[in-house]
Formats: C-alpha cells, structure tokens, sequence
C-alpha cells in the first residue's frame, strides 16, 4: 500500500507537471461529458412532452365513435366507475373550402384531471357560448380574420390557444356544451388497465406506458450514443497517453530497475488516466447541466414542444455518464500501459522504441465483434416493443464499431509493409506510422470513426430522400383541380369555357410562385361510355382508363395523355418519339392498361425517366395511342410547378386564393427534402471538421515523438519539401485509411438494418460518397503541406524529460 500511494502521488505530481499534455485530453473528455448530458436532458425533457401530447397526465385512452352515443354514454359511466375520474375529448373533422386538408373542432374542457398539458390559452380568452372558437396559429393562418364560416356554423374568434406538448397540433377548440356531434370521442383515465381490459364487451382503446419508464429509456438511448462520442475521444486520449508514456519510457525504467513490478508501472499511468477523467467528469456534467438550462428555449422550436428546462436528469444517469467518462479515460490509459510497463529495463533506458506488436489476434478479435454486430443489427426487426430494440441497435452499433476500430492496427502494418515503391519521405511516413504502431492506430481509429459516421448519415439520407420521392408530389408542386373533383377513376366533363374559366384561376393561383409552370393535364376516357349524370345538377363523368402492373393491372393508377407541353415539361421533344412508343412511363416491368373490365398489355413502352411521385402525372399515353383505340382526352386538373421549393407562406396564399375560386389544391404531404438535405450536410460538415481536427491533433502527437529524426534529419541534409511530404504523407495515409474504415463500417451497419430489403441501397451516392472519400485526404495532405516545414531545432538541442 505504501508504494501504491507513492506512484499514486508521483502520478498527480506528474500529471500537473504535464499539464498542457493533459489539457488537451481533458478538454476533449469534458466536451463528450456535456454533449452526453444535453443530450439525455433533451431526451428526458422530450418525453414528457410527447407522451402529454396524446395522454396528458393519464396513462389510458379509451377511443369512441360519435355515431354511438348509447355507448359513448355508457362507456363513459363505466370509466369513471372503474376509474373515479374520466375526462372527455371529442374531435370533429371538417373540410376547408378550396383546400385538400381538414380541421379539427376540438370539444374540450380547459383544465380537465388529465388533459391540461394537452391545452394551454396564449392570448384571449377560452370559447364559453354557441358560435365561439380559440383557434392554434395553424388554423389561424387559415382564417386570419376574427370570424370565418365554416360546417354551415358562423364562427367568432375569441382566444388563441395552443398544445404545449405539441406545438404542431391544430385545431379550432369550442365549448363541449355547444359543440356540434363529434366524430370520435377519447376518454382519458388513470389506473391499472385491468378493469376494462377485462370487461365484457368493453375494449380498451390504448393503454400508454408509464412515463418513468419511458423517460429512462429514452435518456439511456441518448447516454449510449453520447458514450459512442466518449470512446471516439477515448481513442484520441489513448494516443496522447501513449506519447506521454514515451516521454516517461526512462523514468518507468528506473522505477523498475529499483523494484517496481509491471503492476506497479501500470498503476502509473491508469492513476493519471483516472485522475485526468474525474476532473473531466465533474467540468463537464457542470457545463452540460448548466448548458441544458440555458439551451432549452432555444430548443422548443426544434422539437415542437413546450420543455420545463430545470426537470433535469435523475441522479443515477448523471453519475452513470460521470463513471463512463473516468471509464473511458482510464481504460485510455491503460491501453499504452500493457506494454510500456513489459518493455525490458534496458530497452526503456535506451529509449528506443519496442517493436510493434502482432495483429494476428486483432484479426481474430475484429471478425467475432463484426459477426455479433451484424446479427444484433439485423435482429432488430424480429423483436418487438420494450428494451430489446434500443438495446439490440445500440450494442450492434458498438460491436461493429469496435470490430472496425481493431482493424486499424492491421491496416497500418499492412500500408508499411508496401510502400517499399514509394519515394523516400513518403515510405519514411509511413513506416514511422508502423513503428509507432498503437499510436497510429488509436489515431486512426479516431478518424475512422467519425469519417464513418458521416458516410452512415449520408447513405441513411439517401435511402430516405428515395422514399420521400414515393410520396405524393414534389416540394415544387402543386396539383391543382375543381372543388369537389379529386385526379381519379372517374373524370368529370367540362365545356372549354369552364376549363378556360379555371385556367385563368389557376393563373391567379400561381402568381404568387416563382417562375410558376402551369400545365393543364388531360386524363384518357371512352366516349362510347354513356355519361354518368352528377348529383344535384352537376356535370357527369365517365370512368378514366387506368395503368397498372402486368396484364393484370395490379397497382392501377392515374393515366394522362402526353400533351407536347407536358412531354416538353419533362425535357422530352415530341418530335424525337419513337412513333411505335404507346406509354411512357416511371413503372418498371410489363405494363397494362384497364378501362372498366377491359384490360391490356402495352407493347410500346418507354421508361420516363422522372420521380414516381404518385399524384403527379409519370404515366402517360401518346395522342397516336389514344386516336388508335378510339378514346378521347378530357380535362383533369392543372399541375403548378414552381422553379423553388415552396414555402408555408405560398402554400397558404395558394389555398386562399383557392377558396375564393371554388378549386382544390394538393400539396406535397411528404418528407421534408430539404431539412433531410440540410440535416446531413450539417452532420457531414461537423464529422469532416472533427475529422481534420483529429488529424491535426494525431501529426502533432506524432512529430512530437519523432521530433528526434527530424532533427537528424535536417542535420544529413533534408529540404524542407522533404519535411512538407513527410508530414503530408502522414497525414493523408491516415485520412485515407480511415475514410476506407468508416465506409466499410457505415455500410456493413446500414445493410445489416436493412437485411433482406438491399435494393433500398440503391443507388449508392456515388458523387457524395466522393467528396467525403477524396475530399477528406486531399484537403487533410493540402493543409499539412501548407503548415509544416518550419525548420526543427538545433540537433544539438535535446530536451531530456
């Protein structure tokens, strides 16, 4: 014990002697620590908000249909005798003229037993009378002024209201006393499920998980990606580490030539590694739990909810972040120390450096941790609710990042022991990488997996922005057609002057775009199909004729006719079609058409090379086709298209101005392209600034240790080009090696999520993947070569530590 304190001792004396050495690892822990805790606070903090936004307070909803009172009513009286307290929330749908979106009239009582979170008054008052509505800033976008009339009822704004646990919810609140009948109803009760789940003839609607339970799992998945953070910077401090133990290499040597046993050596560096980690710990939980506090308003914007920012984390989880960040650092320590402390006396006097050490067993190690991520990663889809997902993605995510880390080693040897054609000063770099093999590897490992992470975020988007494109329409369109009159089976007659009459609203409509595209679209109906009269007075319509997949027709959708200004839209020349060409179309494989019970295949096909977005018009039939089968074209619609992605504002000024006009517009309901695009360019940006980062710290950690062979070598005569492509070549070997690990790694965690559905990867993002991959090493070799040269110190000179 009295030697274990001493080297303790010795170790913190160290550690302050160093102490620029260890700022730098100390500050990289400390950052992890408070992205770790911001990161769970928000997850702790969102929960509640999300769970509130459905539930409220209660943990059970019983949903009703308002076509049942007899059974709303004695649904209700059950509740509450089973559960003392219920309380009552009816929601009404009702169409918006002119637009192809309802609104929710939300029968609700202000300040119910459970549903307060769901509703909160921002300004005016709460509806007490028939005809009286407090309106969300979505709905009231819709109706700017104080009253609007709608569902024949003539409506007076009295408040503006909103739900603090979803800022995003819209509706129109009115007093139950004066609401008109709903459609559902949702009940809302607290208590063990047991009671209704039970009862005969009573189903129970949904029954909610407990919060606490839902908060701590959600803040342990945030605390696991923030310890994917703390190892990518364990990996960078197990560098440091090992250049500090270099340094100490003599002094651990005369510590053992007067009796230190390897254990004794390795509580040396394990007691600074713990030392350096707690003070980490304690500054960053203080700046984390601070930050949160000071952050959480700025994050209600982002998450859409309104967040009590001092429920803060619970004790346990905060000192669980503590532990792993000294974890991290400590282990960091420890890896350099397994074999600084078995260096034979005489060698660590010597100060010459051990001969690297086998990979063979890294190999071994690196196949089992990527075998057990894989399989962890694709069983993801075979379990079901509970822990089991969160669990199984996150130790697949960190046995496939780990199984990658281990090859770094491999890499590296395998770099230096081809270089032998190389020019000198680049087979000097990276046989130093060799020999220095741990440090290089832990340098590497680093790079690897950040550089990883934005080609996984980058492959993730990709497959996302591809579904997108399977929603309804771009996010520069807009489908534009009569009130009442949907693009579907069935087409409506119009006389060119009422087709001329909506031509000249839509063109009021698209004023408000930029450089709109206004394309009228024509869809194919028989003539000799007698008419179908509307109702009450309105013009017919006749079934339109349909395409589909195979001779079957499966998948039926819209057809349209290839008008030139539509084949010109699509960048397509009339002219140029292949007169034996019937349809173009976005459908892959053998395609039909259908007209009631008729059904065709196509011979002439011509894959149109667009979107498949599914509302917009990507099947089409040209005017030879229709004349050869004696159809006829008759208006459907009009397609706006704008040269921008549209904007909220224009949307909203298209649907007014559509509502005066008697049309219906449909905009896109899809993802967002362009916040997916922008969520991954910040994510790419930050992981190739961290990675450069990363690389910058590893060459300085690696000149410093071999400062020594630069001096000798400006001493025998080394320009200072060669010194450049020294540094260059050490760096961009790194920066290539570890933008080949992270790829390999993004892509063999991607595919195995998506295991058995691969086509999903395709196409793969070549001219992204590009830039990371090329982009990465060359700026990495282009800002070395600009910032080394500078003539090294005297030879002479020789600093002893």
């Amino acid at each position: 014990m009295s030697a274990r304190r001493a080297l303790i001792h010795w170790a913190v004396r160290l550690v302050r002697r160093e102490w620029r050495t260890q700022l730098l690892i100390l500050s990289l822990l400390a950052v992890a620590v408070t992205v770790a805790i911001c990161g769970a606070s928000a997850a702790y903090g969102l929960v509640p908000a999300q769970h509130a936004a459905e539930f409220g307070t209660a943990n059970l909803a019983f949903r009703f249909a308002g076509s049942e009172p007899d059974r709303l009513s004695s649904g209700v009286s059950r509740i509450r005798q089973w559960y003392g307290e219920a309380d009552v929330i009816g929601r009404r749908q009702v169409p918006v003229p002119g637009a192809a979106s309802l609104v929710e009239f939300r029968a609700q009582r202000p300040g119910g037993p459970y549903s307060g979170p769901m509703l909160a008054l921002t300004a005016g008052r709460y509806p007490r009378a028939a005809g009286e509505t407090a309106l969300t800033p979505g709905v009231a976008r819709l109706f700017p002024g104080p009253t609007f009339t709608l569902d024949g009822v003539a409506w007076r704004v009295v408040g503006q209201v909103e739900n603090p646990s979803n800022l995003a919810d819209h509706f129109a609140l009115v007093a139950p006393e004066h609401a008109k009948p709903p459609q559902t109803v949702t009940v809302l009760a607290r208590g063990d499920p047991g009671p209704a789940a039970g009862a005969d003839g009573f189903d129970l609607g949904v029954a909610g998980q407990e919060l606490g339970e839902v908060q701590v799992m959600a803040a342990v998945i945030a605390l696991v990606a923030g310890t994917v953070a703390m190892v990518l910077v364990a990996l960078v401090a197990a560098a440091g580490f090992t250049v500090i133990g270099r340094r100490r290499q003599r002094q651990l040597g005369m510590l053992a030539a007067i009796g230190a046993t390897e254990r004794q050596l390795r509580l040396v560096m394990v007691a600074n590694g713990a030392i350096v980690g707690a003070v980490a710990a304690l500054l960053g939980t203080a700046v984390g739990l601070l930050g949160w506090v000071l952050a959480a308003p700025y994050a209600e914007g982002v998450i859409q909810a309104r967040i009590d920012r001092f429920q803060l984390l619970p004790w346990w989880l905060v000192v669980a972040t503590m532990a792993v960040c000294v974890l991290a650092s400590t282990v960091a320590a420890w890896w350099p120390a397994r074999f600084l402390a078995g260096i034979p006396v005489t060698d660590a006097l010597s100060g010459r450096p051990s001969p690297p050490a086998p990979v063979r067993r890294s190999i071994v190690f690196s196949a089992v941790l990527l075998l057990a991520g894989v399989s962890a990663l694709a069983a993801v889809d075979l379990t079901g609710e509970g822990w089991a997902p969160p669990l199984l993605i996150a130790g697949g995510t960190l046995a496939v990042v780990l199984g990658l880390l281990a090859l770094g080693p491999v890499a590296i040897r395998w770099v230096g022991a081809h270089a032998g054609p190389a020019p000198v000063a680049v087979r000097l770099a990276v046989r130093d990488l060799a020999r220095y093999q741990s440090r290089s590897g832990a340098a590497l490992a680093a790079i690897g997996l950040v550089l990883g992470i934005a080609a996984a975020v980058i492959v993730a988007v990709g497959v996302a922005e591809r579904d997108a494109a399977t929603g309804n329409l771009s996010e520069r369109q807009l489908l534009v057609t009569k009130e009442g009159n949907r693009i579907r089976e069935l087409v409506t007659t119009r006389t060119p002057q009422e087709v001329a009459g909506l031509r000249s609203s839509v063109d009021r409509l698209a004023a408000h775009l930029d450089r709109p595209a206004v394309i009228e679209l024509l869809e194919v109906v028989d003539p000799d199909e007698q008419e179908s009269p509307g109702r009450g007075g309105n013009n017919g319509w006749r079934h339109a004729v349909l395409i589909g997949d195979g001779p079957r027709t499966a998948r039926p959708g819209p057809l349209f006719v290839a008008t030139p200004e539509l084949l010109r839209h699509y960048g397509l020349d009339p002219a140029d079609l292949d007169p034996r060409v019937e349809v173009l179309t976005v459908r892959q494989g053998e395609v039909g058409l259908r007209h009631l019970i008729h059904e065709e295949v196509v011979g002439g096909v011509r894959r149109l090379d667009v979107p498949p977005y599914a509302m917009a018009p990507t099947s089409l039939i040209t005017p030879a086709a229709v004349a050869r089968r004696g159809w006829s074209a008759a208006f459907a619609g009009f397609l706006v298209e704008s040269a921008q992605p549209l904007t909220n504002a224009q949307v909203g000024q298209a649907l007014a101005v559509a509502g005066g006009s008697g049309l219906l517009v449909v905009a896109r309901d899809g993802a967002a392209l362009a916040e997916l695009r922008s969520a991954r360019q910040a994510v790419v940006g930050v992981a190739v600034a961290v990675a450069l980062c990363v690389l910058a710290m590893a060459v300085v950690l690696v000149r410093a240790e071999s400062a020594a062979d630069l001096r000798t070598l400006a001493a025998a005569g080394a320009t200072r080009a060669t010194r450049r492509t020294i540094t260059a070549a050490t760096v961009g070997t790194l920066a290539g090696l570890g933008v080949l690990l992270g790829l390999a790694g993004a892509y063999l965690g991607v595919a195995a999520v998506y295991f058995g559905d691969f086509e999903v990867l395709l196409p793969v993002p070549v001219g992204q993947l590009l830039v990371l991959c090329a982009g990465v090493p060359a700026v990495a070799t282009a800002g070395a070569w600009l910032l080394s040269g500078r003539e090294p110190p005297a030879i002479a000179r020789r600093v002893l530590e």
